[in-house]
Formats: C-alpha cells, structure tokens, sequence
C-alpha cells in the first residue's frame, strides 16, 4: 500500500478546480447572454470524482443539469448554455465530456423528485437524483440547488412526521441499494471489447472502489436511529470518506475498519498516477483485482453487518 497521502492531495486539488469552475462559470453564464429567468431556473452540479473531491488531473467532468419550470426551455437556449460550458470546461483543462456530450441534457425538477415514476428508467432522473443525493457539488445556481436538495429530501420523507420517533428512511434506502444494483449490471452489459487493457481494468476498478463506497458510506450513516430530513441533507453535503467518518463517530465499533477503509482506498487513488504498462504486468493485474474483492467484503459485509446491529428492526425491514 501506498505510504502518500493520495486523498489529501486530490481532495486539495478538488477544492482548487471546483472553485475554478464555479468562477468560471459565474463569470460565462451572465445575463447579457440569457435570459434571467433562464438563468434563474437553471442550476448545475458536478458529480464523480470531482463531487467526491477526488478529482486528478486525467478526470473529465460529470455534470447534470436540473430545470425549476413546468415548460422546457427552448432548443436554442439550451445549446446556447450547453456551449458556454463547453468552453468553460475547455479552458480550466478538462477532457471532453464522454461520447461527445451525449450525457448532456436538461433535467426537469418535477421528474427528479417523482420518485418511483415508470417515466424515471429512461428519462435519467434517477440517475440524477441518486448522485445528487451521493456525490454532488453544486457549481451553478447554489441556491436552487440547495432549494431542489430539499425538495428531494422532503419527498423521500413525505411520511416522516407522521411518524417521527420511528420513521426508517425505507425508499431513500432501496433507491440507494437499487442504484448500486443498476450499477453492476451496467458494468457487465457495457463491457466492450475494444477497450484497452488499462480501460478494462479500471472500470471495474471504479465499480469495485469509488461507486461502491459512494453508496455503502451513505447506508452506513442511515443505519441508525432518529433519521430525521435535515441530517440526510447534510449528509448530502459530505464526501463518501466524510460520511465514513460521521458513521465511525457515531459508532466506535467501526473505527478501525474505517481506518482500513481509507487506507486500502488511498491505494486505489495511488493507481492513477501510475503508468499504462503498469496493467501489462499480469501480477499488477492480479494484485489489483484481489484488492478489490477485499475492498468490496471491507465495506459491503464487515462494515455494514456492523453497523446494522444497532438498528435490527431496521435490518429486518431491508432483509425482507
């Protein structure tokens, strides 16, 4: 395992770029060239490595794009934003956006919070909202973006006064365990063989590391009693290694498999600086493969088996 501190330096890089964006952006997206109620309905937040403030210098950026109206924009404003971004996101030295900007596209508040809709599986709104709720940073329109980050929250817990001295936070729960699911089989539908040797390796590599412990490090902290909404939105404002070190906080158990968390992923970190003939070498390959199945029993049966013994009827409820 890698003795730097690989999480330090990309969370120090992270905050550095995210603040690049947001100036950018403040400075591109002025109303001299929209409309103000455009601009005021629009927001933008950036999910990956980025909204895990794991950002390195071969990262691109995901980004999503949520509307406030009723009506879409029209076409040609949509571009017309979609265009200033682009330049931004050329001038702060990011890749471009993957399959040419295909994943680019305007998102309507009303479909994010329409949680359990049919419409959700081909629309993207879940995809949207799931990584609002679990790597996001806003970087256009904070406050809508704090205002749609409520919205989410309330209709997950739409019950939650009715039943605020025992209310489990159930659907939010199963949408993030359905999220990790669709992940999973993404992974084995969209293997492609014409991919490289490195690209092969590390999308499962980011399945098995920063995807995984996205969601895990979000369930650890909801297994718990007195969920209430505005400790999930604040959660939602934390990176997966700070919720790690909520739930620790909060469970003193866990402490040291937190510890190992955090090192085995500063390994995973160290990989991108690493050349593409390091995948060449089969033991590399092996090495890594192995570090990832241990990654994936870490977090997903020791760390979750723990903490969910402070909450058995919770336990019992997601069982079933």
């Amino acid at each position: 395992m890698s003795k730097d501190n690989y999480l330090d330096k990309a969370n120090d890089f992270s905050n550095k770029k995210l603040n690049e964006l947001i100036i950018g952006l403040s400075s591109s997206l002025t109303k001299k060239e929209f409309k103000t109620d455009f601009l005021r309905n629009i927001c933008v937040y950036v999910c990956g490595s980025l909204g895990r403030y794991e950002l390195s210098e071969k990262s691109d950026l995901d980004l999503f794009f949520i509307y406030n109206k009723q009506d879409p924009c029209s076409n040609l404003e949509k571009y017309r934003f979609f265009s200033k971004i682009y330049d931004v996101n050329n001038k702060l030295g990011f890749k471009d956006p993957s399959k040419g900007g295909y994943f680019w596209d305007i998102i309507s508040k009303k479909n994010l919070v329409d949680i359990g809709s049919r419409n959700e599986d081909y629309n993207n709104s879940f995809t949207a909202r799931l990584l609002l709720i679990l790597e996001s940073k806003p970087i256009f329109n904070i406050k809508l973006y704090n205002n749609i980050v409520r919205d989410v929250v309330d209709a997950y817990f739409i019950d939650y006064e009715k039943h605020p001295d025992n209310f489990f936070p159930m659907f939010l729960i199963n949408d993030i365990l359905r999220y990790w699911f669709t992940l999973t089989l993404n992974h084995e539908h969209r293997r492609d063989k014409k991919d490289n040797k490195q690209t092969r390796c590390w999308k499962r590599l980011k399945l098995k590391f920063p995807r995984l412990l996205t969601c895990f490090s979000t369930l650890a902290c909801l297994y718990k009693k007195d969920i209430n909404p505005e400790y999930v939105i604040d959660l939602m404002s934390k990176t997966p290694m700070e919720r790690l070190s909520i739930a620790a906080g909060e469970n003193k158990k866990i402490s040291s498999l937190v510890i190992k968390i955090k090192k085995e992923y500063n390994w995973f970190l160290s990989l991108t600086k690493e050349n593409p003939s390091w995948w060449d070498i089969e033991e590399n390959k092996k090495m890594a493969f192995k570090n990832a199945d241990d990654f994936h029993e870490l977090v997903v049966h020791k760390l979750l088996n723990e903490v969910s013994k402070n909450n058995i009827e919770l336990k019992k409820r997601i069982e079933i």
